[in-house]
C-alpha cells in the first residue's frame, strides 16, 4: 500500500543548521523524496507533530502551508487509486511533484505528440521497416489534419480526444476499420512513449476507450473459384498472364502475401521447399513446394538470371522510400489484374492480392483441417492468433494440410 509522509531529513544539514523537510512516498518496499520549499534548525522542529514550534515566525501559517502539501500529495493516491498498483514508485512521486508545483517548465520536444511520433517513423525507416513507418506517417497525418497542425503534448491525449478524434472521422466519412488502424497506431505510440519514460501511466488515454471495428467482407472465395482461375487461359508472358502465376503460386504456398512473393530469392529454395521470413512479422516459413508452384517456379527460374525469382521488384534500389513506392504501385497492379481475370471467370467476389491467403484458410476448414493448424481462418479479427496456432506444428503436418487444400 502506498504512503506519503511527512519527513525532516537530518541526514546532512546544511551550512546554516538547517534541514530540509520532505514528503517521503513508500510505495512497492521502495522509498523516493520530494523537498518541500522549507528547512529548519532541529531547535525549530516539533518532531512529535510534525510541525513547527510557535515561536517559529509565522508558525501558523508555515504550519497550514506544510498541512497543504501533504494533503495535496495524499490526494494523488485517491484521484489514482484504480491504477496505484501499476506505476512504479518513481511514477507515483511524478504524480506527486506534478500536483504540488505543476508541469515542468522545460517541457522537451519528445513530450510532443508530431514531433515523438516523427522520430518513431525515422528509426523504423533506419531500420528498415518501411511497411510500418508508412502506417505510423498515415495516422500522424489523420492526426495534423484533426488538429489543424497545431502539435500538442502527449499527456494531452486524453479519453475526451479519442471520443473527439472518433467522432470527427465518422463525420468525415471514414470507414469504422480505418479508424481502427489510426486509433491503434496511436495506442502504440502512446505505450512507447510510457515505456520510454516520456509519459506517465497515469495519462493512459485507453484504459476506458474501446476502439471500434467492423467484420471485413468475406475475401475468400469458393474452390470452384479457384480452379476457374486455374484453368483460365491467358496469352502467355502478358501481365495479366504473370498475375494469373503469382495468384496461383501464393495459393499453393498456403496463401504467401503478395510481398513475400515480390522479394522471394533463389536462396529461398532449398531442395523441394522455400523458406523464408514472412516481411511483416520477420516469422520464418517452411514450406514444401508444390506440383503446381513447381511448374510456376520452372517458368520463371529458366527466364531469369536476377536473384528474385519473380519479375516483380527491381532489385537495386539505394533510397528505401522510393523502393516502397515501386512496391505499392506493383501491388495496384496486381489488383487490377485479378480484378479482370475475376470478370473473365465471373466471379463476383472482389479478388485481390488478400484472397488467396484468405481462400486457403477458408477451404481448410472446410476440407476438415484441423482448427488448431488454421484457426478460425484468416477471416479472424486477429491473424495473430491464426499464425500462433501454425507456429505450433510440424513442417510436415503443414505439408499434409497444404497437399489437402491445393490438391483440388
Amino acid at each position: 500500500m502506498a504512503t506519503i509522509k511527512l519527513f525532516y531529513d537530518t541526514r546532512k544539514p546544511k551550512k546554516d543548521g538547517t534541514c530540509p523537510l520532505r514528503l517521503k512516498i513508500f510505495h512497492q518496499n521502495k522509498a523516493r523524496y520530494i523537498a518541500l520549499k522549507f528547512c529548519f534548525k532541529p531547535s525549530e522542529w516539533n518532531k512529535k507533530d510534525n510541525k513547527v514550534k510557535p515561536s517559529y515566525p509565522n508558525s501558523t501559517r508555515v504550519n497550514l502551508s506544510i498541512q497543504k502539501s501533504l494533503t495535496q500529495a495524499s490526494l494523488v493516491l485517491v484521484e489514482n487509486e484504480n491504477i496505484i498498483e501499476d506505476i512504479d514508485v518513481s511514477e507515483l512521486q511524478r504524480l506527486v511533484t506534478l500536483k504540488l508545483f505543476g508541469e515542468s517548465k522545460s517541457i522537451k520536444k519528445r513530450e510532443y505528440f508530431f514531433t515523438y511520433t516523427e522520430s518513431i517513423i525515422k528509426d523504423l525507416i533506419g531500420a528498415k521497416k518501411v511497411g510500418t513507418a508508412s502506417c505510423y506517417q498515415t495516422t500522424l497525418n489523420s492526426f495534423k489534419s484533426f488538429l489543424n497542425d497545431n502539435d500538442i503534448l502527449l499527456s494531452k491525449i486524453d479519453y475526451r480526444f479519442l471520443k473527439n478524434y472518433e467522432t470527427n472521422c465518422l463525420q468525415r466519412g471514414l470507414k469504422v476499420n480505418a479508424i481502427s488502424v489510426y486509433l491503434r497506431t496511436l495506442r502504440a505510440i502512446i505505450n512507447k512513449a510510457i515505456n520510454e519514460g516520456i509519459l506517465l501511466y497515469s495519462n493512459y488515454p485507453f484504459r476506458q476507450f474501446n476502439i471500434k471495428s467492423e467484420r471485413t467482407e468475406k475475401r475468400a472465395i469458393s474452390r470452384e473459384d479457384v480452379v476457374k482461375i486455374m484453368n483460365l487461359k491467358l496469352d502467355k508472358q502478358t501481365p495479366i498472364w504473370h498475375c494469373q502465376n503469382y495468384f496461383i503460386f501464393m495459393f499453393n504456398m498456403r496463401g504467401m502475401n503478395f510481398i513475400d512473393l515480390a522479394y522471394l530469392t533463389k536462396d529461398n529454395l532449398r531442395g523441394d521447399r522455400i523458406i523464408y521470413k514472412r516481411k511483416k512479422t520477420a516469422k520464418l516459413y517452411d514450406i514444401k513446394i508444390t506440383t503446381k508452384a513447381q511448374e510456376i517456379l520452372n517458368y520463371y527460374l529458366f527466364n531469369n538470371s536476377r536473384d528474385y525469382i519473380f519479375p516483380i521488384m527491381p532489385e537495386e534500389i539505394d533510397d528505401i522510400m522510393k523502393e516502397r513506392k515501386i512496391y505499392i504501385d506493383k501491388r495496384k497492379q496486381f489488383n487490377k489484374y485479378l480484378k479482370q481475370i475475376a470478370k473473365k471467370c465471373n466471379i463476383e467476389a472482389n479478388l485481390t492480392s488478400y484472397v488467396s491467403r484468405h481462400t486457403w484458410a477458408s477451404l481448410a476448414k472446410f476440407s476438415g483441417v484441423s482448427h488448431a493448424i488454421i484457426g478460425e481462418s484468416l477471416g479472424h479479427s486477429d491473424l495473430k492468433t491464426t499464425e500462433t496456432y501454425l507456429a505450433n506444428f510440424d513442417t510436415k503436418t503443414l505439408d499434409d494440410a497444404n497437399d489437402k487444400i491445393v490438391g483440388l
